[in-house]
């Protein structure tokens, strides 16, 4: 394996690891309702610090990009040797760029929309009808984490 590209790999693996350690002690001192699934905090909340939110969630989508330069020196590094790993590699590299990806983007378009809504509406049932998409897109972003982004 060339040298150059094991150093490459592990500085972004690094990188990757150290921000989104960050990003995680971060979201859990923060915003820990949101780890809690309490909707109406959650909606509450954000309508009140919607800009600190979509700085946070674009951060996380930066976090998923950091890992990229970790994919190429890894395939070059496996096909030397095992063309087939590499294959397999880089597949479950492209799931994780588009999964990782997905999950800020959902948090940073979809939340504060629904935080706006959530503040300006008049009636319960607009309130409640608001707090069930804002769980409905949580219950679709768990699922694809527990799908694809835990492999």
């Amino acid at each position: 394996m060339d040298p150059k590209l094991l150093k490459i790999g592990g500085i972004g693996a690094l990188v990757y690891a150290i921000s989104t350690a960050f990003f995680y002690t971060y979201l859990a001192w923060r915003w820990p309702m949101v780890g809690r699934q309490e909707t109406e905090s959650v909606l509450k909340e954000v309508g009140q610090h919607p800009r600190e939110w979509l700085v946070f969630w674009w951060a996380g989508l930066m976090v998923s990009f950091s890992l990229i330069p970790v994919f190429p020196a890894l395939f070059q590094a496996l096909w030397k040797t095992a063309g087939a790993y590499a294959s397999i590699a880089l597949f479950f590299a492209f799931i994780a760029i588009i999964l990782g990806t997905l999950s800020p983007l959902r948090h940073a378009a979809v939340t504060p929309t629904l935080a706006n809504l959530y503040q300006r509406a008049t009636d319960d049932g607009a309130r409640q009808t608001i707090a069930l998409i804002y769980k409905a897109q949580e219950a679709y972003g768990q699922g694809l984490f527990c799908v694809f982004g835990t492999t």
